[in-house]
């Protein structure tokens, strides 16, 4: 489980923007859980479950007779985690430090899923082979990821969004993630020897005038990738801040028809024969 450069960091203020994002992230990452069949009494492994959003969701699902175990490398965003699952009286949730090589279990999971966690793997196929060994016969494996080159900003009237979204991507390239997963999930699926479901679920957020929400979705983003786009030299900091103070504020917020909060997300689940 050899993992990239992270790029986004681990602080408080990533933590509470990963949180913000799960809510526009949720209805999609819902219905493929859903779709893919988890459901009350199954036994989930989240991995890389971060602040703990997807593990919270899985729990909804799999009901009090189920359980969830969330796994992350961030310790920091696991006492995160631990401490929203508690302030809510959760029980059946657990979360434990590591990657899937360290999971142990006494039998196996009935299903493994993860959000944005596999386009940070080095090799996503050796990456779900593995995860696929943690699941019983006839399990699924679920994922929600991006495709990070395909924007519909350009489309829409906004030029400085566009190339902000290039520059992020720049990063996330350079620090070795895989901006095309969301595409690849299907082949991938499929080379791990899993049975990938030929209808994956594929969105965009947008909003309609609403200029301001988009604002607060992607100036934190760029703030939390600031420190990586400086230290590969894609950017200087004063550019960057100029950009998320000054020139996206100013398009964002006066822009008017659809505008985009996401990049295109994938969906895709599959089963072990």
């Amino acid at each position: 489980m050899d993992d990239t450069d992270y790029a986004l960091g681990r602080t408080s203020a990533e933590y509470e923007r990963l949180i913000e994002q799960a809510e526009l992230l949720r209805p999609l990452t819902e219905r493929m859980l859903r779709a893919a069949g988890i459901g009350p009494g199954m036994r989930v492994l989240d991995i890389g479950c971060g602040v703990g959003d997807v593990s919270l969701l899985a729990r909804e699902l799999v009901g009090p007779e189920g359980s969830v175990v969330g796994i992350d490398l961030d310790g920091a965003a696991l006492q995160v985690a631990n401490e929203r699952a508690s302030a809510r009286g959760i029980t059946n949730v657990a979360f434990r430090q590591g990657d899937a090589c360290s999971v142990e279990s006494d039998r196996p999971f009935d299903a493994a899923i993860g959000r944005f966690v596999l386009m940070f793997m080095r090799d996503p196929t050796a990456a779900l082979r593995l995860i696929a060994e943690r699941i019983r016969r006839g399990g699924v494996v679920a994922f929600h990821e991006w495709d990070g080159a395909i924007s519909l900003a350009s489309a829409m009237g906004l030029p400085v969004l566009a190339a902000f979204q290039n520059l992020l991507t720049a990063t996330f390239e350079r620090s070795g993630a895989r901006v095309r997963i969301g595409s690849e999930l299907h082949a991938r699926m499929r080379e791990a020897g899993l049975e990938p479901d030929p209808r994956p679920l594929a969105e965009v957020d947008v909003r309609m005038d609403q200029g301001s929400v988009a604002y607060r979705r992607w100036a934190p983003f760029g703030q939390s990738m600031l420190p990586k786009i400086v230290e590969y030299g894609l950017a200087e900091e004063r550019e960057v801040l100029d950009i998320i103070e000054r020139r996206l504020r100013d398009e964002l917020t006066s822009a008017r028809g659809l505008i985009p909060l996401s990049w295109l997300m994938i969906a895709q689940w599959a089963r072990k024969p």
